[in-house]
């Protein structure tokens, strides 16, 4: 059985490989913007609903009142769906920026992280900078997975301020559990979107957003910077006027799914007792702090 799935999981690689994925991903996005007639697009809209089983109940509308796939996959939750689970007090805490499963967590000592067994990839890699790297290196990270039923709408993590955002051009590997296993150094060699949220307790915060295969853009809401356009360029952004965000504060969408990497740089940073990798995790839920 397992050399059987090993064959198969190879002629999926090489179909992957061949795949031309940053276009296949852009020719994805576009059509999921296409607004079909009313009656099509809701019967398109509910077709994935229960084809992923979403929870319907948590949107702001049904979907059938959503004009595009993209605008149904980007919806927004209704007020209060997602409590955050942190006092005015309570300023050092870290909560999930989204629905998901985390797959990877724990120490940042060394500069290197897990991305799945036997395979590793280095914070010089996933920044695309020694010196950024060199702030984590006695911290934290977690890693969380999006799949395509979760709510796809990135929140802030922390309380604090961003003054600093970085995109950086790659490749769109997927990111499901097959490419994790497979691609080396899949994190640092994906397109990443990075806001750093510099916080008083927790240092700064890093949250990287993952692209992937069919992730048609990354969005932020404060800056009209776009991940996967025709025409990619590395760029490094220092604000003007920092963003100020609180806690669970929308930051960012996935058009598309994928996944969101966490860098905490304080060494005082403890994730939270009882937190298992592969646990689903909601938005706003507290994974540790200070």
């Amino acid at each position: 059985m397992g050399r059987r799935q090993d064959l198969i999981d190879g002629l999926k690689m090489k179909a992957l490989e061949s795949l031309p994925k940053n276009v296949v991903s852009r020719a994805f996005g576009v059509l999921c913007e296409v607004p079909f007639p009313a009656p099509v697009q809701g019967v398109v809209n509910e077709g994935f609903a229960k084809l992923y089983k979403l929870d319907v109940e948590e949107a702001e509308r049904a979907p059938s009142e959503y004009a595009t796939l993209n605008a149904f996959f980007t919806r927004h939750l209704k007020q209060g769906a997602r409590p955050i689970e942190v006092s005015p007090e309570d300023r050092g805490a870290l909560v999930s920026p989204v629905d998901g499963r985390i797959t990877q967590f724990g120490s940042a000592r060394g500069g290197t992280l897990i991305q799945a067994k036997g395979r590793e990839y280095t914070l010089t890699g996933l920044l695309d900078s020694a010196a950024l790297a060199q702030r984590f290196e006695q911290g934290s990270y977690a890693t969380i997975y999006l799949s395509p039923r979760d709510y796809h709408r990135i929140h802030s993590p922390v309380e604090g301020s961003i003054r600093q955002i970085s995109y950086i051009p790659g490749h769109l590997w997927p990111v499901n559990p097959l490419s994790v296993r497979h691609v080396d150094q899949l994190f640092a060699v994906n397109e990443r979107l990075i806001s750093f949220v510099e916080t008083r307790e927790l240092g700064c915060v890093a949250v990287i957003k993952v692209g992937a295969t069919c992730v048609g853009r990354i969005g932020l809401r404060f800056n009209p910077i776009e991940s996967n356009t025709s025409f990619r360029r590395r760029q490094d952004i220092e604000l003007v006027e920092p963003v100020v965000m609180g806690a669970g504060e929308e930051l960012a969408v996935f058009n598309l799914g994928s996944t969101v990497i966490l860098l905490v740089e304080s060494p005082d940073f403890a994730f939270k007792p009882g937190l298992v990798d592969g646990q689903m995790l909601r938005l706003g839920e507290r994974l540790g702090g200070v």
